[in-house]
């Protein structure tokens, strides 16, 4: 007669990380694009449709290549099994979300999410001019002044997205693994 065996696979931290930072390339691209064609095709010889074309299958690529990281990073995580049932439920308890750390991550996470909605705006308008700066390095004329206040809500923005994106991620796997080990536990 075979023994019964548990395997069970959790989710690993990266995948919301991997999502954002591919929003947010895909962002700069979108908006880089239109005021970018024109010199990048001037200077390298191509024309600006083809310099689009490029955009777009570099977007395609970065996507490809963050949905693969995130797949090979969720089957390279740990699918033990276990011949008992509270066996596994001692791994998972050992893999629980430390509370104080999971209140930090899930601060982290809407304190990011607050900057990004009530700084996207500004943001936007920041790259902007940091593509209008790009453009006239490509052109070859003096840059001129950056606004200060455009530098510093990029950076305030960036800091939200980080703290959304990591926060958020390890809030999320958190729950999913709190989750796991209080439906096994249960069953005991």
């Amino acid at each position: 007669m075979e023994r019964p065996s548990f395997t069970v696979r959790y989710p690993e931290y990266g995948h919301l990380e991997a999502a954002i930072a591919f929003g947010l390339f895909a962002l700069v691209v979108h908006r880089a694009t239109p005021v970018l064609a024109g010199p990048l095709a001037e200077a390298t010889g191509a024309t600006a449709a083809g310099v689009r074309l490029g955009s777009a299958g570099l977007l395609w690529l970065a996507l490809a290549v963050a949905a693969v990281v995130s797949y090979a990073r969720q089957r390279r995580g740990r699918a033990p099994e276990f011949a008992a049932r509270d066996v596994l439920v001692k791994f998972l308890e050992q893999h629980r979300p430390d509370p104080a750390r999971h209140a930090v991550h899930g601060a982290a996470a809407l304190g990011g999410f607050v900057i990004v909605v009530v700084g996207y705006a500004r943001f936007v308008d920041a790259l902007d001019g940091a593509i209008v700066l790009a453009r006239r390095l490509v052109a070859g004329v003096p840059l001129g002044g950056a606004a200060l206040t455009s530098v510093a809500w990029g950076v305030i923005f960036l800091a939200g997205l980080v703290g959304l994106a990591v926060g958020g991620d390890r809030f999320l796997v958190g729950l999913a693994r709190e989750a796991l080990y209080r439906y096994h536990s249960a069953r005991l």
